[in-house]
């Protein structure tokens, strides 16, 4: 109700300056051509038909590069996600040792999969930036693969990770690394959002 008041009294305003002004300036009244010239209505027309077909061409390509945008930060978002069930996996006292490395290999698909539609479709990026996103988000799933499945070869030592008749176990020091493997990754990841997201 305040805002309407508002508004009324300052088009009052506005309206009133605008009178005194015109008062005050004496301009004359303008008059109109009755008459109509083809060329000039045709190049009219012409104008509004280009002016809205331009439009349309650009909205909808506009529309279907942030469609496309889109798709490609979802399938990443899709990855992320992947990798945070390992952070839920990990916390679990018996591990099927299948489990974890069928969702690395999900992983590695996923990635792989991202990678090849982004350089097959989005031609805006350069291939050299993709290749340095993609050969530092693989360096990091690999070294994730590793923290995940690799045990110690050393008899004495106590293993980062056992596995025992198909059930993994980890240590708390592995887990600790394989939470700061995921997090590194999920930067790398949003770094990847980020330069998709600004082209």
């Amino acid at each position: 109700m305040r805002k309407k008041v508002i508004n009324t009294i300052v088009f009052i305003v506005v309206f009133s300056i605008g009178i005194t002004f015109g008062k005050l300036l004496n301009w004359g009244y303008f008059e109109l051509s009755k008459e109509i010239s083809v060329v000039d209505s045709l190049s009219l027309f012409i104008t509004i038909g280009l002016a809205i077909y331009i439009t349309k061409i650009l909205e909808k390509e506009v529309q279907d590069i942030r469609i496309e945008k889109e798709l490609y930060i979802a399938k990443i978002t899709e990855l992320e996600e992947s990798l945070k069930s390992f952070d839920v996996l990990i916390e679990e006292h018996e591990i099927i040792y299948n489990k974890i490395t069928n969702r690395i290999h999900s992983c590695r698909i996923k990635k792989n999969s991202i990678f090849g539609n982004i350089k097959d479709s989005l031609k805006q990026i350069k291939t050299s930036d993709i290749d340095l996103l993609e050969k530092e988000i693989t360096d990091k799933i690999n070294s994730l693969k590793r923290l995940l499945t690799e045990t110690s070869a050393v008899p004495d030592k106590i293993p980062e990770l056992s596995v025992k008749k198909g059930i993994a176990t980890f240590s708390v020091s592995r887990i600790i690394e394989i939470s700061t493997e995921i997090n590194a990754i999920n930067e790398s990841l949003f770094k990847m959002k980020v330069r998709i997201n600004n082209l």
